[in-house]
């Protein structure tokens, strides 16, 4: 009888796919994990993901609504010598001089004020849209005092200033939701800007500085 021929050697099972096969479980994790992160409407947290993306994978930058509103802003800046936009580190403000936004003594806009403060509120709501955002108006005075019925002193009349803009932003599409009124009266001169000298005299064009009104806007 014939002897049977042996059985071939058992070929080792080789586990190389399991490497191929855990790299694209990683990557399907890490789109998940993104698409989650871009999911919750935070305008703050989606542009830091963009951003981060964009300047790992191409080495670039990337534009943001709040990008496209500060050069907006700072066109309306170059029509108008009373203004000027900032950044900070969560948005942009823009800063008017009071005298071209306000009659003397009062909280009433004048036509020059009612002019830029339109073409503000248009540039957030179209820019910014329904994104998470919010606005901080802020009025501030000089330390020349002021004694009115209206006005008993400069804590009313910032107020009162920067409760005029808010009132003006609403009325042209802003939500009233996202706006806050602040008034600081001659507490927070402009930076660079003290009211006196170190003998104590007035700076006439220093309290100018100091009577503004900023815009915040962050995110």
């Amino acid at each position: 009888m014939a002897k049977l021929p042996p059985p071939p050697p058992e070929e080792e099972e080789k586990e190389d796919w399991l490497l191929t096969y855990a790299d694209a479980i990683t990557l399907l994790m890490a789109f998940f994990v993104l698409l989650y992160t871009v999911s919750d409407p935070n305008t703050e947290k989606f542009e830091a993901v963009t951003k981060g993306m964009v300047e790992s994978l191409k080495g670039g930058s990337v534009k943001t609504p709040f990008t496209d509103l500060s050069k907006d802003l700072s066109q309306v800046q170059s029509e108008s010598e009373s203004s000027k936009v900032g950044s900070t580190k969560r948005g942009l403000t823009f800063e008017f001089k009071s005298r071209k936004m306000f009659e003397p003594g009062s909280a009433n806009i004048v036509p020059e004020g009612i002019k830029a403060l339109d073409r503000v509120a248009q540039l957030v709501t179209f820019r910014l849209g329904k994104k998470n955002y919010k606005i901080e108006v802020e009025g501030h005075t000089d330390d020349t005092p002021i004694s009115t019925p209206q006005f008993p002193s400069n804590w009313e009349l910032s107020s009162a200033r920067a409760s005029a803009v808010v009132r003006f932003m609403i009325s042209r599409g802003v939500p009233g939701d996202r706006l806050r009124a602040v008034g600081y009266a001659d507490t927070k001169p402009k930076e660079g800007f003290p009211f006196k000298d170190n003998e104590g005299s007035p700076i006439p064009e220093n309290r100018e500085e100091g009577r503004r009104v900023v815009i915040r806007i962050e995110r």
